[in-house]
């Protein structure tokens, strides 16, 4: 490493810790606990929000509305299988004086992999936010994560998951319902039409295909807007927008 990188972290038992970067290899940093959290500065508005996520079931921090749409798709995303915000705060010397970066999230997929996520400031790249890539390069490359910066798909496909989100959590769930679903969309259908003959009350039926739509059981066109009309079915696994299938764009290694 070109400098030396410490990590402060939460240990299982929730006590705060400061480890070099090539001592944090297979530290679950998407299990832990937040080390920091943003303040408000009273000449500030508060930005900062928080994604109650279907994967672990736990809050997730965002400090902008556009970090809350990008824990909402890595939420959405099969492979995820943990995330967390700000669990760890990279600690390093330059130009003699101390700098700290908190990353925006940890995300940990089911193959094991460990990606550290940083957004970039709102009005673009910068010399400073570059430094910032280079020091969570350097730590990534000893500490076994991979840098990785989140992507958003378009406002409609936006507007479409946050309004399927809404029935993401498992009290939405119902076997019997989903099967039954299951069997009327086993061909794309119009959203209005499956929902009226596959022979479940409407109240009961809709929620559950929301539920379903979350969880990728059924599919839709994304980049569409989501009305009674849209096709709902088994559709191809990679039908919409790229930052729907792959909502991390990864640094290779």
């Amino acid at each position: 490493m070109a400098r030396e990188v410490q990590v402060l972290h939460r240990d299982k038992g929730g006590a705060r810790r400061v480890l070099p970067a090539e001592r944090m290899r297979g530290v679950p940093l998407a299990e832990r606990e937040a080390v920091w959290q943003p303040t408000r500065h009273p000449s500030q508005r508060s930005i900062a929000t928080w994604w109650r996520a279907a994967t672990n079931r736990r809050l997730v921090g965002c400090r902008s509305l556009e970090l809350l749409s990008a824990a909402m798709l890595l939420d959405f995303h099969p492979q995820v299988a943990d995330l967390r915000a700000w669990s760890a705060q990279l600690i390093w010397r330059e130009r003699g004086r101390e700098r700290r970066l908190v990353p925006d999230f940890f995300v940990r997929t089911a193959s094991g992999a460990m990606f550290v996520v940083l957004w970039p400031p709102a009005t673009g790249s910068s010399d400073r936010f570059e430094r910032q890539l280079e020091v969570a390069r350097e730590a990534g490359a000893v500490a076994g994560w991979q840098l990785a910066v989140p992507r958003l798909p378009g406002a409609v496909a936006l507007r479409n998951l946050r309004w399927v989100a809404r029935r993401r959590h498992p009290r939405f769930g119902d076997a019997s319902v989903e099967a039954v679903l299951q069997a009327a969309f086993a061909h794309p259908l119009p959203l209005r039409e499956g929902i009226e003959t596959c022979g479940v009350p409407r109240e009961l039926a809709l929620p559950r295909l929301y539920h379903m739509l979350w969880h990728r059981r059924l599919s839709t066109d994304w980049a569409e807007p989501l009305s009674p009309a849209s096709l709902v079915g088994p559709l191809a696994a990679q039908a919409g927008p790229d930052a729907l299938r792959s909502p991390l764009v990864v640094e290779e290694a």
